[in-house]
Formats: C-alpha cells, sequence, structure tokens
C-alpha cells in the first residue's frame, strides 16, 4: 500500500523515510525491476506527490480515503514521476527518470528535457572566454530560451 507523507509548506523540505516502512526490493525478481515496459506503460518505480491545501474547498470530501490511481479533484496539484531501475557495467544500481508529469487545476502537462540546458546558465561556470554556452543568435550572452517543438536552448 502507498503511504502518505505530510508536509508543511515551504521549500527545502527533504523526505526521510523510517527504516523498514520502504517497499521491500527482495521480494521482487531483480528481472521484473530492471525490465522496461514503455510501450506498456508500466514502470518499475512511480512517485506521485501531490500538494494539498490545508482547507480543502468546503463542498468537497477529503483525497485521504481515495483509491490509489483515482481522479485528483481539480483543487489538488500533482507530480508524477515515472522511472527504471537500471543496472551499471560494476553491478551499482541507478534510477533513471523516463517521464514526469504533473497536473495544475485539472490540466495534464507532460515534463519534456530541454537538449542544452546543461551548458547554460550560471551553474554551469559560464565565463566569455568559454564558447559554446552562448545564445547561437546574439553569440554574447548565456542561453537561456526553450524553443518549441525542438526543445532546444538558446
Amino acid at each position: 500500500m502507498p503511504i502518505r507523507v505530510h508536509f508543511e509548506k515551504g521549500l527545502g523540505q527533504k523526505f526521510k523515510q523510517a527504516p523498514g516502512t520502504g517497499v521491500d526490493l527482495s521480494l521482487f525478481d531483480e528481472k521484473e525491476l530492471l525490465k522496461e515496459h514503455l510501450e506498456e506503460n508500466v514502470f518499475p518505480l512511480v512517485v506521485r506527490t501531490e500538494t494539498v491545501p490545508r482547507s480543502p474547498p468546503p463542498d468537497v470530501q477529503s483525497i485521504e480515503n481515495e483509491s490509489l490511481g483515482a481522479p485528483l479533484p481539480k483543487w489538488v496539484h500533482s507530480q508524477t514521476t515515472q522511472a527504471v531501475i537500471e543496472k551499471k557495467d560494476d553491478g551499482d544500481y541507478r534510477v533513471r527518470v523516463v517521464k514526469q508529469i504533473i497536473w495544475v487545476n485539472g490540466t495534464r502537462y507532460e515534463l519534456q528535457e530541454i537538449y542544452g540546458i546543461e551548458n547554460s546558465g550560471p551553474s554551469s561556470g559560464f565565463d566569455d572566454s568559454d564558447t559554446g554556452k552562448e545564445c547561437v543568435i546574439c553569440l554574447s550572452e548565456p542561453r537561456d530560451t526553450t524553443v518549441l517543438p525542438c526543445r532546444h536552448m538558446v
């Protein structure tokens, strides 16, 4: 069964699950955990976070007792992260996010990777002598704009 963990409003909060309350991966065959069923839209790891106001609208009931996968009311915003588990060459495992979906005011958005974002912005160590990180139009400022539908950073 999924568990619900409540957080107060605010940024920078960390989730730490109590020992023994998580998923026991030893109950699963390794092949099932590593298998990608993307064409079937089946993922071995799915995390859904929801924002729920402390005082929901008066004419609605709480979502606490809603079943897993039930449609969310418009006043609940959520993010679903679908991931697969990969085994690296050295035998270690890592989680790779495949898809992220957010729901805001009853509208579904699928987040897309932005190509070139890793080479832009202040955290990338941009300086004027570093070629390849500047805008491809003006050739002087750092990349800061996404072009749709190709999702390239310029």
